[in-house]
């Protein structure tokens, strides 16, 4: 595990931190710049202020501070250093109050292995043509004698974790693909209203991805109602990116088609794929297995974390580049 990724105790010396080197060429330069407003200089400030933010917060005991881990909160937040700061704490929160999703993210786990294994979630290692990491969930791929909830929920986060330090996907952002045709009575009653609620919130306030659009095939009008129920617990912005397509054949005029699995009318074979993304967990491991380290004080935790964050970069409290725009 690079030693750059690990957890470790709250940073009080930031400038130990490895220099940060961009290495994306000049085409995602410029998506970054016209996209999250990104360049060398804003990038710099924010992760110095982020890190001394982190160093300053003493409810904060255990986190990673390194720049991957960092860009995930600043570029979904567009630079707006207390919203990135408010995310990381929630981030922190929501692991570990909710240990059953987010940690033991261990793709040697039988159960956690057998779901990958049966496809039921894939990331495609072709990007859609803006760029986009492309994930593909199918619904009839899963035993449902042998999943839970809280294990379906895992299984997301482990995907999440696994591609979260890609910077091409901070930047260019994800789409969801959902084939929903064979969704099924059963599966739907493994959610309760609290874990859709759960997830909700996690998806919008807790977990740092850039999320395009959700894309769901072939839903069966019995799940109309529970969609337009998830539907109404986000924000304006993503329920704009819910899409629905009543084929597969529909959905491919949208996208490449190439990039689907061979059984979706593309080139790679579905288990080809998952053999991919299996060897990417397997390189993940110890780094995700050392995020269960990851520690914060709840007692303590101020729960404004936004506004007490901007008031210290307006007073000077963190860095000194009190030039520096927020939203």
């Amino acid at each position: 595990m690079d030693p750059e990724t690990m957890v470790h105790e709250n940073c009080t010396n930031p400038a130990t931190h490895q220099q940060y080197s961009w290495t994306l060429g000049d085409k995602l330069k410029k998506t970054a710049k016209s996209e999250l407003r990104e360049d060398a200089s804003l990038r710099t400030q924010s992760l110095e202020q982020m890190r001394e933010w982190i160093a300053k917060s003493t409810h904060i005991k255990k986190c990673r501070t390194d720049a991957l881990f960092l860009l995930r909160f600043l570029r979904t937040k567009k630079y707006s250093i207390p919203q990135a700061c408010a995310m990381l704490e929630k981030y922190l929160m929501i692991r570990q109050t909710n240990p059953a999703w987010f940690q033991r993210l261990d793709i040697e786990d039988p159960e956690l292995e057998a779901i990958i294994d049966g496809g039921y979630i894939v990331p495609l290692p072709e990007r859609d043509d803006h760029g986009r990491q492309v994930i593909l969930s199918v619904a009839g791929n899963l035993d449902l004698t042998r999943v839970s909830s809280a294990l379906l929920a895992r299984v997301h986060i482990l995907v999440q974790e696994v591609l979260a330090d890609d910077e091409q996907s901070q930047i260019c952002g994800y789409t969801h693909c959902f084939d929903e045709r064979d969704l099924s009575m059963k599966l739907m009653g493994l959610w309760s209203l609290v874990d859709i609620k759960k997830a909700a919130d996690c998806i919008q306030n807790g977990v740092p991805s850039r999320i395009n659009s959700f894309n769901m095939i072939g839903l069966p009008s019995t799940a109309a109602t529970l969609l337009e129920f998830c539907v109404s617990l986000l924000s304006d912005k993503l329920r704009k990116r819910f899409n629905l397509f009543r084929t597969i054949d529909d959905f491919a005029t949208k996208t490449n088609r190439k990039i689907l699995p061979k059984e979706y009318g593309g080139v790679v074979p579905m288990a080809d794929m998952i053999a991919q993304f299996k060897e990417r967990c397997r390189a993940k491991r110890a780094q995700l297995l050392a995020m269960d380290e990851l520690y914060i004080e709840l007692s303590k935790a101020p729960g404004h974390c936004a506004d007490s964050c901007r008031r210290d970069l307006e007073a000077g409290m963190i860095g000194s580049f009190r030039k520096l725009e927020v939203d």
